[in-house]
């Protein structure tokens, strides 16, 4: 391979990454074997920095040089002149050893697990199941013209169960999800996760409808979460900062939260979904403090946007693979706990709600609004947890949200995902602890609460 040559090109900047993805997947849906595949993904992706960038791809490495050159053509091509955000250099060749390695398993062994676990959460009410798993290892070569070489291997591993529960006309879900980067050994409480997802599924056929209005409500970590990633998370991309597509745009070292929000986007947390050794631009990856104590601190940044707002690159630039550009993305990011019990939370709300879970919703981070739909709710009256509510929707504006936390809990978890942007999916985390605001509450067949 010439990459000593690509390297060299007339330009102000080269990086070259080759990558390898070795991947499997299960999924069984209502008792029967939807999908069970192995795949491997193999390429090079070339940057050519001169006035603008030029970039190409191709899953044949002996095309290195060839693909260089376009990329090159296209660099000088432009008028615009980019400038990158400085970093050091490294050249670190890293593994991250799982403690059950996923390639020792069968797939059909996975197969019958998955396939026994379904049996045990069929059910009168249970009218659709469907459990997956999948595996990865991830090799990556990272090479710069400014000297940097890094070499990394990661095996990410994860499971999902989806629950679908019906009654008389109406039709509920519950879903739970395990993994990280690692092996076997994070996703042992499937089966756990499984019973549990089937509870609430059936659980919420016999819930009331929500309330409509404007209350306090308590929000679970898994929302939270949820609320930390979508409304603000997208927002303190530095890509959607320069673009003018933020809220907070011009809010830096500005009170835009609660003094009690503290929030954290941290990739080095071993063992989590959204863990890496470095981004691939080749920046070591940090923990971030995006708000601290309510006030805003930094946004995420590729070497580009950090460039271009006089910042430091602090390791969020990610590309799905070999054949996407590297862009800002979120890692795992969350909201630090503090010393609220929850019993705290609910203590002195007189009428509210208790919002678990998430079934997706809609950001706009320009305007700064947001709607989530929660998967489950429960009444707060005079400080007790009273009856159960479904299809609950919760909206309102992020920073409305963030001002009016008066309450963060003692407690913490962090869940995983895959985030969506510019056609590009790359695996996360998200989460926090309790948390009270205010927040307009809706839902199908709501009813207005009278004061």
């Amino acid at each position: 391979m010439e990459f000593e040559k690509i390297l060299s090109l007339p330009a102000k900047f080269v990086d070259i990454r080759v990558c390898e993805h070795i991947s499997r997947r299960i999924i069984i849906e209502d008792g029967k074997t939807k999908e069970i595949s192995l795949g491997k993904i193999y390429g090079i992706g070339i940057r050519v920095l001169d006035k603008i960038w030029g970039f190409a791809s191709s899953n044949n490495a002996s095309k290195a040089y060839e693909i260089a050159e376009k990329a090159l053509k296209i660099a000088k091509s432009g008028e615009k002149d980019i400038e990158l955000g400085k970093t050091d250099l490294y050249k670190k060749k890293i593994e991250i050893k799982p403690k059950i390695n996923p390639l020792d398993v069968e797939l059909d062994e996975i197969k019958e697990i998955l396939t026994e676990i379904e049996k045990e959460i069929k059910g009168k009410k249970v009218s659709s199941t469907s459990l997956s798993y999948g595996d990865s290892i991830i090799k990556t070569s990272y090479l710069s013209s400014e000297g940097s070489k890094i070499e990394t291997k990661t095996f990410r591993t994860f499971a999902s169960v989806t629950v679908f529960a019906r009654e008389n006309g109406y039709l509920q879900v519950a879903s739970e999800r395990l993994g990280g980067v690692g092996g076997i050994e994070l996703i042992k409480k499937i089966r756990e996760k499984a019973i549990e997802a089937k509870e609430r599924a059936v659980r919420l056929l016999s819930a009331k409808s929500p309330p409509i209005g404007k209350f306090r409500v308590i929000l679970d970590p898994k929302l939270t979460g949820v609320f930390i990633h979508e409304a603000l998370g997208h927002a303190v991309e530095a890509d959607h900062v320069l673009q003018k597509e933020s809220i907070l745009e011009d809010m830096l070292n500005k009170r835009v939260a609660s003094p009690l929000v503290t929030i954290y986007d941290d990739p080095t947390i071993p063992k989590s979904f959204g863990f890496y050794f470095y981004d691939d631009e080749g920046v070591k990856a940090e923990k971030k403090t995006i708000i601290e104590n309510g006030i805003l601190k930094e946004f995420l940044h590729s070497r580009e946007t950090a460039g271009a707002l006089k910042s430091i690159p602090k390791g969020n630039a990610r590309a799905q693979s070999y054949d996407f550009i590297p862009i800002p993305r979120m890692s795992n990011t969350y909201l630090a706990p503090k010393n609220f019990s929850f019993e705290e939370l609910i203590e002195d709300i007189n009428f509210g709600v208790y919002l678990k879970g998430s079934k997706g919703g809609e950001v706009d981070t320009a305007r700064g609004v947001f709607q989530f739909s929660a998967e489950e709710g429960y009444i707060i009256e005079r400080g007790e947890i009273k009856q159960q509510i479904r299809d609950v929707a919760l909206s309102g504006s992020t920073l409305e949200i963030l001002r009016n936390i008066d309450g963060v809990a003692d407690d913490f978890e962090i869940h995983i995902g895959f985030c969506g942007k510019a056609g590009q999916y790359v695996p996360v985390g998200d989460g926090g602890p309790h948390i009270r605001t205010i927040a307009t509450v809706g839902g199908i067949n709501g009813y207005r609460k009278s004061s």
